[in-house]
């Protein structure tokens, strides 16, 4: 996940954003399972009207906050605690419509963000499965059209931090020899990609899992992830999810990539490079802090760094900024 500042559009730019809410509000419906849901008491029509802005979860039975739920699961991820990630501080950080121009004018707000200026956690969990966040560009990143042309998948393929799926969907349709898991931390990113399967007829295409991967305790994760799956992925796809963790956690998640591929795996990594100098945006990642986790000692061998982009709305920077892609293998003889 990733997050910018919020520039002025033109008019062009703003049709092919209502174009694109649209859709995205079209298949969000179907990820909801709400289209053929009516209020048929005054209780439950309140009840519509308290969830009508932007919910912060959201299950297909559920779609009001499920505080324990957030506590949790979400708990650890990034520098602020998300056992509050879904709290609004003050009443005007609520969501007055699901649209491209009030999507991209929350996250990108000056109040929305931390002091380094990188948006606050909650803010990005707030926004993320909508379909209309800024990273959500409803089609595989460059990156990943030239790994599949470069005949990089196969075997188990583990997508971290999946989003709403474009990646795993693609990877999964153009390579019959990769079984593909995606995992993402929001249970509205799943419910997305899984409408979206369900419309290109890919539901047993894709295993898709919510899942926390700082979390260290294998036991209480998904099956897929689970120990039960120790060492049994050949290759893990990271599309913008390394760059959003802190210190601290990103040494989790690399433990998590450690315990779940296998030796001779390799790690695909496209991150936020330090070239991208325009305000806004998730944390950089230079080749000398990339290097600070992934390295020998660690039981990691960098093999290729490929200058990159990511794939972002064409209303933020021209619709791409600059990254760096990783190629990085685990070592034989290292274990979780």
């Amino acid at each position: 996940m990733q997050s910018f500042t919020y520039p002025r559009h033109s008019t062009q730019q703003l049709g092919a954003a209502r174009c694109l809410s649209d859709l995205s509000l079209k298949i969000g419906m179907l990820a909801l399972d709400r289209q053929d849901r009516e209020p048929q008491t005054e209780q439950e029509l309140t009840q519509e009207q308290e969830c009508s802005t932007l919910p912060d979860t959201t299950t297909s039975s559920d779609i009001c906050v499920d505080e324990q739920y957030w506590s949790s699961v979400l708990g650890s991820v990034g520098e602020e605690s998300l056992a509050e990630a879904h709290h609004a501080d003050e009443p005007d950080d609520v969501l007055p419509e699901l649209n491209v121009e009030s999507i991209h004018g929350f996250i990108g707000s000056d109040r929305h963000q931390t002091a380094s200026g990188v948006p606050k956690q909650k803010v990005v969990a707030r926004v993320s499965g909508t379909g209309l966040a800024p990273w959500e560009i409803h089609r595989p990143q460059k990156f990943v059209r030239d790994l599949v042309l470069r005949r990089c998948f196969s075997g188990r393929v583990l997508d971290a931090g999946c989003g709403i799926g474009d990646n795993a969907l693609f990877v999964a349709k153009a390579c019959p020899g990769a079984e593909v898991t995606a995992v993402d931390v929001v249970p509205r990113c799943l419910e997305f990609a899984a409408a979206k399967a369900g419309l290109r007829n890919m539901k047993s295409k894709v295993a898709m899992e919510v899942g926390d991967l700082l979390q260290q305790d294998p036991a209480r994760l998904p099956p897929a992830l689970g120990p039960e799956n120790d060492g049994s992925y050949a290759v893990v796809l990271d599309s913008s999810t390394f760059h959003c963790f802190s210190d601290a956690d990103r040494e989790r998640y690399v433990a998590t990539l450690r315990r779940l591929l296998k030796p001779g795996g390799v790690v695909y990594m496209n991150c936020m490079s330090e070239e991208e100098t325009r305000p806004g945006g998730p944390r950089r990642i230079s080749i000398p802090d990339l290097l600070t986790v992934f390295n020998r000692p660690n039981g990691w061998e960098v093999e290729t760094i490929e200058d990159s982009i990511i794939e972002v709305h064409p209303t933020f920077w021209g619709g791409r900024c600059k990254a760096r892609l990783f190629t990085i293998r685990k070592l034989e003889g290292y274990g979780s």
